[in-house]
């Protein structure tokens, strides 16, 4: 009798042990082991289980819980004769992926249909609490929670107004000029959002102006958010106008970019030769233009999944940049590659980086593209250009996130996560290499 409350007091306490951990232990000793690699939402987990029952399949879910809803996973895993099943080499039985891949759980989750708006603020801005749990015949075995802080805790963002653009763009000891907004016609617009690393940084680092063309994964609230979190300052500038105008009903100046370009470069944060302009979605192009255009305030640029030539916002010829009030010139989004002017790469000074996927389904000449401002690019391009054999259009969006695979192929999906992991290395890479001495 004692020997047998020994051994129930001995379970209790590796069932306690357990639970501590953030495992939860079955008799036979089945454990999830997660390795972490930061606790952010886009920082990279290594997921295997052990102390499973050889010759019997195991089932493992992740479900994420959100402000805006739930997200789930399952999938099937044979179980070797050892027991443990690696992510990392063991192909699924079925899964929302095809390939062994240690993290898939939580990217490949799938969950409500959201407005931007909400998929922002379950993503970037809101915590997320993540359970994986591993079942045997019916039977949960296994469980762990994996702690993932949001991305805005990372930054601190601060509203930039169209008045306080204004007044960069108005030369020190110059009188402002009539043209621009007064304080009481532009407090109420929005020009954008600047975003500063935490911990405050201590040197000037390089900053990014980073056009949102975007309303998906890829978009600036996401990509804005993962560069402050590398570490440098980013101003989120809309594409089309200010907060508060009808969406797309005016099309980005060279005055407002020009200004938000000299409003960065005066944070005492930023290194005013080192600026780098990205631009999301629709936006690419734009991003290119300004980098070729201006080579002596704009050192680098980052472009993914978009052309890169400069065309109209449809086959009317209507414009998506204007200078002094006149559309710059564009071409018809419906003429040949071949006989597009491309934008002059060469003219960029700085690091560039180039991304499409294979198989783009909104842009599906993207990478003709890509090749085609490669080819302008001329011999630095080697190293710049990623290209991204069967990854779908929201190749951009920081990796480990749910978001823009939902609705792609299994193997779509997967080789875009591959995608992302590649882009963001890229993107970390060519910042830091702009760090000046």
């Amino acid at each position: 009798m004692r020997g047998r409350l020994r051994a129930l007091a001995a379970a209790a306490a590796i069932v306690a042990v357990a639970a501590l951990t953030g495992c939860v232990a079955p008799a036979g000793g089945a454990r999830i082991v997660v390795a972490r690699f930061g606790n952010a939402t886009a920082d990279p987990v290594v997921v295997s289980l052990t102390g499973l029952a050889p010759g019997e399949d195991v089932v493992l879910r992740a479900t994420a819980t959100t402000i805006a809803g739930t997200w789930t996973s399952r999938a099937l895993y044979a179980v070797p004769p050892s027991g443990r099943v690696d992510l990392s080499s063991q192909q699924p039985i079925t899964a929302p992926y095809v390939r062994p891949d240690a993290a898939a759980p939580l990217w490949s989750m799938s969950g409500p249909s959201l407005s931007q708006t909400q998929l922002e603020r379950a993503w970037a801005e809101g915590p997320v609490q993540i359970e994986l749990t591993a079942e045997q015949q019916g039977v949960r075995v296994a469980a762990a929670r994996v702690p993932r802080t949001p991305l805005s805790a990372q930054s601190v963002g601060r509203v930039v107004t169209v008045d306080a653009l204004a007044r960069a763009a108005v030369p020190a000891g110059a009188a402002a000029s009539a043209a621009a907004p007064s304080a009481d016609q532009s407090s109420a617009l929005r020009a954008g959002i600047l975003f500063t690393p935490l911990p405050t940084l201590v040197h000037p680092r390089p900053g990014v102006v980073l056009i949102d063309g975007d309303d998906d994964a890829a978009s600036g609230a996401f990509a804005a958010r993962r560069i402050a979190a590398i570490g440098f300052p980013v101003l989120l500038l809309p594409a089309f106008g200010p907060e508060g105008q009808i969406p797309g009903s005016a099309a980005l100046s060279v005055e407002a970019f020009d200004a938000a370009r000299a409003w960065l470069a005066r944070d005492p944060g930023v290194d005013p030769n080192r600026i780098i302009v990205y631009g999301t979605g629709r936006a690419a192009p734009l991003a290119l233009w300004f980098a070729a255009s201006e080579p002596q305030s704009v050192y680098g640029a980052i472009s993914a999944s978009g052309p890169t030539a400069e065309l109209c916002a449809s086959s009317s010829g209507a414009p998506t940049l204007l200078n002094e009030g006149r559309a710059v010139p564009c071409a018809s989004p419906n003429s040949r590659i071949a006989d597009t002017p491309i934008l002059p790469l060469n003219r960029i000074p700085g690091p560039l980086l180039l991304a499409c996927g294979t198989a783009d389904e909104l842009l599906p000449s993207a990478c003709d593209w890509t090749r085609a401002g490669a080819d302008e690019r001329g011999a630095r391009a080697l190293g710049e250009t990623l290209i991204a054999p069967g990854s779908a259009h929201e190749l951009s969006a920081p990796p480990m996130l749910p978001i823009g695979l939902g609705g792609l192929p299994p193997a779509t999906a997967q080789a875009t996560e591959d995608a992302r992991v590649a882009f963001w290395s890229r993107v970390t890479a060519l910042l830091e290499g702009a760090i000046g001495p």
